[in-house]
């Protein structure tokens, strides 16, 4: 029985959430935004590892002559952080807010599904104009992605 793939079902159903389901590398896969931007976002039900993880994308592409300073933020911000973590792809410059959230023997309801995609955002939200101001010269927000769900989270 797959506990986490059923609560993360559900929960989204019930958030009226529209995803995509990659049934080969058991991915939901959704879009969500908020007054900054849109964000993409998987949720990706571990059940062996008795895990939910939540990766966020950013809708930007950090320049390869940005990447050592970007870098150095992010392990600033990761240092304050008490859940979840920001990377940043060496190849491609994008970078993503991930969070874990253990779910011993199963015992996940729509809260923890929540706290994964809500702490994502919230967090990414909050620290959006510094990484911005990083690149240089890019606007407060960045330009927004098709999205199917808005989400507020304060």
């Amino acid at each position: 029985m797959k506990k986490i793939y059923d609560a993360v079902l559900r929960a989204l159903e019930e958030m009226d959430i529209h995803f995509d389901y990659d049934q080969e590398n058991e991915v939901f896969d959704y879009r969500l935004s908020t007054e900054l931007t849109t964000y993409r976002q998987r949720l990706v039900p571990l059940e062996e590892q008795e895990l939910l993880l939540a990766i966020t994308n950013f809708p930007i592409m950090v320049p390869e002559d940005k990447r050592f300073l970007m870098n150095s933020l992010l392990n600033k911000l990761n240092h304050s952080l008490i859940l979840g973590h920001y990377v940043m792809d060496p190849e491609d410059g994008e970078i993503s807010f991930r969070v874990s959230c253990p779910v011993d023997d199963g015992a996940i309801n729509k809260t923890i599904v929540l706290v994964a995609i809500g702490n994502s955002i919230t967090t990414i939200d909050k620290h959006l104009p510094e990484l911005l101001a990083a690149i240089g010269n890019l606007p407060t927000t960045a330009p927004a992605l098709s999205s199917n769900k808005s989400m507020a989270y304060a």
